[in-house]
């Protein structure tokens, strides 16, 4: 147990943000959940919680929110994959910059670690062989992901300027129960659509694949991270096996019974085709793996709906 360990975490009302609160309340960390929401009801009451409102981009606010705590997750992201290309300099001033001020403080008030949500289905871009490793090469396609993938290298060299630990989690596609989100996760969009009895919109011929990996595997990630001693700084965090749209509206019609009417829409030219990850370096330094199986994860996505 961590009782004596206080963890600041950044977007802690969101769909991995709430799931990684609660593993850390779980195993007995002190938790200051920050987020710019009012409403923290993605959460349940704790007596090691304590919730804040505030802005990432409000640096002064950040900071103050940090003090007293052992370490940081950093789950904010003000943009999404689908759109971040339309407006670049956004991305770059409302992620990347708040988050070297966001290291500077933590620097500044002692704090022992940062672990990052990175994007494991966008840094690499199109990848050269599947399952993509850690040290592939990184050519991502939209903007979303050269975020991500700056960030992880203005903190290797904040550490090597001020030996700050920051730990970057290269997240596939998470899924699971909570996931309130109507615009982003084919997952949780297509069981909605499903249970109203709408189409579901598929972009282009459904082949594309994707690394889908339960969000309670993905907090228990963070929670290994987090007493992670050694010198690796970069992992994949995935299933290691790769499932098609197609795939998902099969087994989703296996849950719900019937056949489900799919409409195909013109397909995008930032859709990587296929991305699946490699995670070994996981198991071998924090002795992590995706431990629930794709079916019964769908299933207790669905019957939480």
């Amino acid at each position: 147990m961590n009782a004596s360990k206080t963890c600041a975490v950044l977007g802690a009302n969101g769909f991995i943000g709430s799931a990684v609160t609660r593993a850390f309340l779980g195993s007995g960390y002190r938790v200051i959940a920050c987020d710019r929401s009012y409403d923290f009801s993605a959460l349940e009451r704790h007596p090691n919680l304590e919730t804040r409102t505030l802005d990432f981009l409000d640096a002064v606010a950040v900071r103050e929110a940090l003090h007293g705590s052992d370490l940081v997750v950093h789950l904010v992201s003000t943009t999404k994959p689908a759109g971040s290309n339309e407006n670049m300099a956004f991305d770059v001033e409302t992620n990347i910059v708040p988050t070297l001020r966001l290291l500077e403080a933590c620097e500044k008030e002692g704090i022992e670690r940062v672990l990052f949500a990175s994007s494991g289905g966008t840094v690499y871009g199109v990848p050269q062989r599947l399952p993509v490793k850690e040290d592939d090469p990184t050519r991502p396609i939209v903007s979303y992901g050269l975020t991500k993938l700056s960030i992880e290298r203005y903190a290797w060299l904040f550490e090597r300027e001020t030996g700050l630990c920051f730990i970057s989690l290269r997240i596939g596609n998470p899924y699971g129960p909570r996931h309130a989100d109507m615009r982003q996760g084919v997952i949780p969009v297509f069981m909605r659509l499903a249970r109203q009895g709408l189409p579901l919109r598929v972009i282009g011929d459904g082949s594309t694949v994707r690394d889908y990996v339960h969000v309670e595997d993905v907090a228990r990630a963070f929670l290994l991270a987090a007493a992670y001693p050694g010198r690796e700084r970069v992992f994949n965090i995935g299933s290691g096996k790769g499932r098609s749209v197609m795939d998902i509206i099969a087994r989703i019609e296996a849950i719900h019974g019937s056949a489900l009417r799919v409409e195909h829409l013109p397909a995008r030219p930032f859709d990587i085709p296929a991305i699946v990850l490699d995670t070994n370096r996981a198991r071998e330094h924090l002795g992590w793996r995706a431990e629930i199986p794709f079916e019964e994860g769908m299933r207790l996505t669905w019957e939480a709906m």
